[in-house]
């Protein structure tokens, strides 16, 4: 009989043992965490700021993946088809998530993620070469309109966040440009600098990182380190606001959300996170999960209409 019992109770420890590795405390081993835009761009930047302060308070690396192409599309729809189970999640754009998918089929949609939180927010802008022959908004329209079709706007894709508001702009003066597809900022920026093309619309850090300036923010307010008109003041009244998520594919368990949630809002209401993401020109940006839901589907909707409207004839 005792060794029954003997049995029995090892069977019991050896149950508790599996048991508890198989539901261990979460995270086990590193995060992934893919930006779908190159290293060393406006979205890369952020994401690593917000990787390694994450990391530091979950005890497992958070590694930014960056999976280029496609406008944004190739990446987020890694994180869409990723594994629900923790250890992939997504730093992403506005682009990427509410215009790309009206532009065309994608494998995501507006019911493709479980938001973590926002992260950043900053108005998009127009930049421009300094060897462009133009010193302000007012002299590039001018030269513009005297020749359709000679100046060159470099995109990161089509229909997203670098072309979306310029042809907004290009509409509401009556301009004619060509538009370029490159695969990252940096490689846009170099170009810009040999003067192949003139123009890029992108967040505020890129000002501070090449040999370019601003010549309009997309926005009906104006940020105060941005030394140059707004769309309200040349009459636009749109606005492109660029923010970034960080997301994970539907199906995620409530209590891995839960540990991610908490240690975003954590870093992100932090004053170390706020120092460091203004330091690239963007304001830190908390947003609960329920609330960046439903902001997401009202943002969806809402740039939609704005891309049918810039792409009307």
């Amino acid at each position: 009989m005792n060794r029954l019992f003997k049995r029995l109770g090892l069977a019991f420890a050896c149950t508790l043992l599996v048991a508890g590795s198989a539901f261990a405390a979460y995270p086990e081993r590193p995060i992934t965490m893919i930006v779908p835009f190159g290293a060393g761009g406006s979205n890369d930047l952020p994401a690593r700021v917000l990787a390694g302060m994450m990391e530091k308070k979950l005890g497992q690396p958070v590694v930014v993946q960056n999976v280029v192409g496609a406008g944004g599309t190739q990446g987020t729809t890694q994180i869409a088809q990723a594994k629900p189970d923790g250890y992939t999640i997504g730093f992403d754009p506005t682009g990427a998530l509410c215009l790309q998918p009206h532009m065309k089929e994608l494998p995501y949609g507006v019911d493709s993620f479980q938001f973590i939180g926002m992260a950043t927010q900053q108005p998009v802008v127009l930049m421009t070469s300094k060897k462009a022959p133009w010193k302000n908004i007012e002299e590039m329209v001018e030269i513009v309109k005297k020749a359709p079709g000679k100046y060159i706007v470099g995109i990161s894709g089509k229909g997203n966040m670098s072309h979306v508001p310029v042809l907004a702009l290009a509409k509401h003066y009556g301009l004619k440009f060509r538009y370029v597809p490159y695969r990252s900022t940096p490689e846009i920026m170099k170009e810009m600098a040999a003067d192949r093309l003139q123009f890029h619309a992108d967040m505020p850090v890129a000002l501070s990182q090449y040999e370019v300036y601003g010549l309009v923010q997309f926005s009906d307010k104006k940020v105060d380190n941005l030394p140059m008109p707004n769309s309200a003041d040349i009459g636009l009244n749109k606005n492109f606001i660029m923010w970034q998520a960080c997301i994970a594919p539907k199906g995620i368990p409530a209590d891995i959300v839960k540990v991610l949630v908490d240690t975003m809002r954590e870093v992100v209401n932090s004053p170390e996170y706020a120092e460091a993401v203004r330091k690239l020109s963007m304001n830190p940006w908390w947003m609960e999960p329920e609330q960046a839901q439903a902001f997401y589907a009202e943002e969806f909707t809402s740039y939609g209409e704005a891309l049918k409207e810039a792409l009307e004839k």
